[in-house]
């Protein structure tokens, strides 16, 4: 050890030692045994009335300023002193002659003694802090106390007697010299802070006054460790960062950091729950066991929230928590959290992600009156980050309760190259990971979009368009011209008007002919007519799927009714493209098409949707249905987009392997989407962002559903 440090340390510890309220008790007590021997001969003053100024003021206020104010100042503190200061002035009554001296202090005295009585008897904890009783008993009590105070109480009864034994008459009262020394000591005394002096004779004593907030009185489980909170500490807040040795562990010289998680009063008494986030280290620290120390340094503190990730921390796990979806309490620095946001926590060596679904307000009854409120969040589980695959992979366990959770932006993760037929669809919100989905599986095992007006299904499915039209053939079903007007280049018509007049005439006269009964129809004619229908879009869609320079087309619609010709129309046209899709399989020769059927309630309504009850109406979307079912078989997929469940085919909706639903705010579409994304998740389909979606199926990358944020 260096003389440098050696000294540094003698002169630390003289500094302790002269904080000690033993020290500091011998010490003034020595100075005042030297001053009474010079001037009286005496080590101590008599026990005669006119030196009762040292046994029941400077004795008493030495006293108390030392070993008695350190711990409480109260009405009961006030009674303590008074009643012993009225015993003594009824003793001495007779002794004074001014009797009006005494009358005045002793009444002063019965005063205080009255009031604390009072304050103490009107206090009821079993009614509110705002009770008439209650109000009236806090302001007696703040206002006894101050009174009441050691240094105010013993100043006045040492000054009292010290001013009559000046004016005694008698011959042995004190000289001037004695006075001066006297209330120079006095002054001396009242400089003492009791706050900042110490009991031991060690330096952690003088590391408890200066950091010390609280005591650890046990551990509610694990991580989390119940301190209470010392008297003159209570300006602790949330997330103060703390460390502290616990008696419990095996070795002593390992220090628990952690953050204040929360405050509470328990019978007008405050409480801190300390978290522990980081397993315990070896420091270069001497704390005293079960004393909670908070840093103070500008510069430990920032080191520690940046090693404890305080700022992510959004709270910790709790009961009720299962494998597949985590509860947690929720306490974060900045109050940041939405739906959707990525969250982290570790189990063992593994790092699991979770997605937040819910948040739900919580009320916990203390002791007598006080109460606590809280959040409590939901998250499901994602998995575990794999990017070699682009996706999450389920964890099978659950955290351990009191695990705290962090919300995270996955930043530190650095994603590959994502190529066709992979395609970033989006992000986890607030996060940089990204959403990818495998277009090809995506189309040739059908795709649902979902969701109200707006929410962004039409805006996702033109980029999903422009993606797969390098090799893949895209007929638009559109009524409304969606897509004429937003593709770019606009996309011509597969059919020619031309035919599409000629065929739409045929269709209404076999229609015609088939109202008719069954003798009085020419079936041949009826034939002859389905297979020129057949011949003409057959003519206009093999052209399409031959063009080297075309890869986008639109089917329109000649009407925006629901009637049976448009449905026997629209079936023709699926038979056909069918046919020939068939027909190329069998051929060695085979097509790769995505069908998108815009507003698909238009096209494949359930029967009791379509505009009409008779049995031709429902037939007709059957086979419509039975036609998308077998399609991908021959490498004909569909894009399904709708604004309700309830008002489309479920023949079809049930083949559709991937599932992109954005907000929806219907019963139908929560019940048939609960099959897809599960029960919990689909309870945020009301409260999704604009361009916020639920991805669910074969072509996402990921083996549990996501909210992803599909914005650009």
């Amino acid at each position: 050890m260096t003389i440098k440090k050696y000294l540094k340390n003698i002169v630390t510890q003289m500094a302790i030692l002269i904080k000690n309220r033993f020290i500091l008790f011998a010490f003034l007590m020595g100075i005042f045994i030297v001053i009474s021997h010079h001037f009286s001969g005496n080590i101590l003053p008599s026990t005669e009335f006119n030196d009762l100024w040292f046994y029941s003021g400077i004795f008493m206020l030495l006293f108390s300023i030392l070993f008695i104010e350190p711990y409480y100042t109260s009405p009961k503190n006030v009674i303590t002193n008074t009643i012993p200061l009225l015993l003594v002035f009824l003793s001495i009554k007779n002794s004074i002659d001014n009797q009006v001296y005494w009358w005045w202090l002793f009444s002063l005295i019965l005063l205080l003694l009255t009031i604390s009585i009072i304050a103490i008897a009107l206090d009821d904890k079993n009614k509110s802090p705002n009770h008439k009783n209650n109000k009236i008993s806090a302001y007696l009590r703040k206002s006894v106390v101050i009174i009441g105070h050691g240094k105010v109480l013993y100043s006045g009864v040492f000054l009292m007697f010290l001013f009559i034994n000046k004016l005694s008459l008698e011959e042995n009262k004190i000289s001037d010299t004695y006075l001066i020394f006297l209330v120079v000591l006095w002054g001396l005394i009242l400089l003492i802070d009791p706050q900042k002096i110490s009991s031991t004779f060690t330096r952690i004593k003088s590391q408890r006054d200066d950091n010390a907030i609280g005591e650890i009185f046990g551990v509610q489980s694990k991580k989390i460790f119940l301190a209470k909170l010392f008297d003159d500490r209570k300006s602790i807040k949330k997330f103060d960062v703390v460390k502290f040795r616990y008696s419990m562990m095996d070795t002593n010289d390992m220090i628990i950091t952690g953050i204040v998680f929360d405050t509470y009063l328990l019978n007008q008494e405050k409480w801190a729950k300390i978290l522990q986030l980081d397993d315990p280290k070896k420091e270069e620290l001497t704390l005293e066991k079960n004393i909670v120390y908070k840093l103070t340094t500008t510069t430990e503190i920032k080191k520690a929230e940046e090693d404890l990730r305080i700022n992510d921390l959004a709270g910790i796990v709790i009961e009720g928590s299962n494998i597949g979806k985590i509860k947690f309490e929720y306490s974060k620095k900045n109050d940041d959290i939405q739906e959707g946001d990525l969250l982290e926590l570790k189990v063992g060596d593994k790092r699991l992600f979770y997605q937040v679904i819910n948040g739900t307000t919580q009320k916990e009854k203390l002791e007598a009156r006080n109460e606590t409120g809280f959040i409590d969040g939901e998250a499901i589980q994602l998995g575990e980050w794999h990017n070699e695959s682009f996706s999450f992979q389920k964890f099978g366990w659950v955290p351990s309760i009191n695990t705290p959770v962090f919300k995270t932006d996955a930043s530190d993760i650095v994603m590959s190259d994502i190529t066709y037929p992979n395609y970033e669809i989006g992000i986890i919100p607030s996060s940089n990971l990204a959403a990818i989905i495998d277009l090809s599986d995506a189309i040739s095992h059908h795709t649902a979009l979902l969701g109200v007006t707006g929410s962004g299904k039409s805006f996702l499915a033109r980029e999903i368009i422009n993606q797969i039209k390098c090799d893949t053939k895209v007929i638009c079903v559109d009524f409304n011209k969606e897509f004429i007007t937003t593709l770019i280049p606009a996309p011509s018509s597969i059919i020619s008007a031309d035919r599409e007049a000629d065929i739409s005439e045929k269709i209404d006269w076999i229609n015609n002919e088939l109202e008719k009964f069954g003798n009085q129809q020419d079936k041949l004619r009826i034939e002859s007519k389905q297979d020129e229908i057949n011949s003409l879009l057959k003519t206009d869609i093999e052209s399409f799927l031959d063009n080297p320079s075309s890869n986008i087309s639109v089917f329109e619609l000649p009407d925006v009714s629901n009637t049976t010709s448009i449905l026997d129309y629209t079936k023709c046209f699926f038979k056909t493209l069918f046919e020939i899709a068939k027909e190329r399989q069998l051929d060695d020769n085979p097509i790769k098409a995505c069908v998108v059927l815009e507003e698909a309630h238009t096209i494949i309504p359930e029967w009791n949707f379509s505009g009409s009850n008779d049995k031709i109406s429902r037939s007709l979307v059957n086979s419509i249905g039975q036609i998308t079912l077998q399609g991908r078989k021959y490498g004909v997929g569909f894009l399904v987009i709708a604004q309700r469940t309830a008002n489309v085919s479920k023949t079809v909706l049930t083949q559709c392997n991937t599932v992109i639903c954005f907000q929806a705010f219907d019963e139908t579409s929560f019940n048939f989407l609960g099959n897809y994304v599960g029960k919990d998740m689909v309870q945020t389909l009301p409260n999704l962002k604009q361009f916020h979606a639920i991805v669910a199926g074969k072509a996402i990358k990921s083996n549990v559903p996501l909210i992803v944020d599909l914005r650009r």
